[in-house]
């Protein structure tokens, strides 16, 4: 019987699932079939066509890995999120789907931390089709605000100095960062490429 799946969509769906390094291998296969396409119109040869792709792709992640510096471009990546944290800027990864996904994953722990008592004066994220993206290019859109201060004016300005910060950090890590300075777009990240090591587990 032939296959009633798209073979070059799906095998490209876990191509950047796999590689993104963020899901357990026995997570893929039913990604795919229960998430990405439809459970309830996918054959039996679908779910083995699936099931031999999906091993296919995580074994070559992880030959591919054992020749994978130490430190990885994501690593990279991750130490410059981890400054920002300490400079209390929210900085997350694979945050929604959407822009409006991760503004709304930035709140949420904006609000856990204490609102304005906390500190926190701006955040930094990408989501996940961004995520998508990197994994095939090596280029990362970073959305950023300085929107936890009430006064409009000011808000701006620290949106800008939030924007700065992360080029600088970013160049500081041997990235490519480009931004044009105007705080309603997003900074690309030149990653060269994503390498990201997957769960253990």
């Amino acid at each position: 019987m032939a296959l009633t799946l798209d073979p070059e969509d799906t095998r490209g769906r876990i191509h950047d699932l796999v590689w993104s390094g963020f899901y357990p291998d026995a997570d893929v296969e039913w990604m795919i079939t229960d998430e990405y396409l439809d459970p309830d119109e996918i054959t039996s040869e679908d779910r083995a066509w699936v099931k031999a792709e999906a091993a296919s792709a995580c074994a070559a992640k992880r030959e591919a890995e054992a020749g994978w510096p130490a430190q990885t471009e994501y690593d990279r990546l991750e130490a410059v999120f981890a400054q920002l944290r300490g400079e209390k800027i929210i900085a997350l990864h694979r945050a929604g789907n959407t822009l409006s996904d991760g503004h709304d994953d930035v709140r949420e722990q904006w609000r856990a931390a204490g609102r304005a008592e906390s500190g926190i004066r701006g955040c930094c994220f990408y989501h996940a089709q961004d995520l998508d993206t990197a994994v095939r290019t090596g280029r990362l859109h970073l959305a950023f605000s300085g929107g936890m201060i009430p006064e409009i004016e000011q808000r701006e300005a620290n949106t800008a100095a939030v924007g700065y910060r992360i080029v600088e950090l970013l160049r500081a890590a041997g990235f490519g960062a480009h931004w044009s300075g105007n705080i309603n777009e997003r900074i690309e990240a030149d990653l060269g490429q994503w390498r990201k090591r997957g769960p253990s587990a």
